[in-house]
């Protein structure tokens, strides 16, 4: 793994005093983004996930949790405002189900995507849509074993959704790119695309298996 990069995975399941202490760390912007929520469990996960981002990024800044301020992309990235001028921190978060994961970088944009396995879904009909040929004959080719089907399809899409987030390009513009490689190998392997680089995450952190999870960072 780049010496530079850092992963973190955190437990958004937090208990009501939990709620309120990380309550105390967020920005008035989060406090109303966070009301805005209908559901009390989408409440309660916007919270962990803000607050828990905070305190790593005030590990690697030496700052307080609350001090720290952010700015967003076009697309709704969230980036450092008010970083050192002698530091350039580039971080990601994703979450599913009630986990979240984060990547903290120094010196290199990042990426990450994290997806629950959803054995509901019609991953082939999905496939041949939006996936390159490439990939959709492999998800095609493992039909016959539904557990490696399912797994390979959402290789697939963590690794679009971890570049598109790196990239700022989202996913819908690069659904076309073929991430085949990564797709029957063992976790670990890397490839290289465009000038960054992509690898599922397997060992770095540890992801529950009915979980899959990506990584992209620019090469330089």
């Amino acid at each position: 793994m780049i010496p530079e990069l850092q992963l973190y995975q955190v437990c958004l399941d937090i208990s009501p005093t939990e709620f309120d202490r990380l309550w105390q760390l967020l920005s008035e912007d989060e406090r109303s983004r966070c009301d805005r929520f209908k559901f009390a469990h989408l409440r309660r996960n916007f919270v962990a996930a803000r607050a828990n981002l905070r305190l790593i990024l005030s590990q690697v800044l030496h700052c307080k949790a609350a001090d720290i301020e952010f700015e967003y992309s076009d697309r709704g990235k969230p980036y450092l405002r008010n970083q050192p001028t002698d530091q350039h921190i580039h971080f990601n978060l994703a979450h599913s189900q009630n986990i979240v994961i984060y990547a903290v970088c120094r010196d290199r944009q990042v990426g990450i995507d994290l997806e629950y396995i959803n054995l509901n879904v019609n991953v082939e009909s999905i496939a041949n849509r939006y996936f390159s040929e490439t990939e959709q004959k492999i998800i095609q080719c493992l039909s016959i074993t539904p557990q490696e089907q399912y797994l390979a399809f959402y290789r697939a899409w963590v690794l679009k959704e971890a570049y598109g987030k790196a990239t700022g390009q989202g996913i819908v513009n690069i659904l076309h790119l073929d991430f085949a490689k990564l797709l029957e190998t063992s976790n670990g392997e890397v490839l290289e695309v465009n000038g960054w680089i992509l690898q599922l995450i397997s060992n770095e952190i540890d992801i529950p298996s009915e979980y899959v999870a990506a990584l992209c960072v620019s090469c330089e």
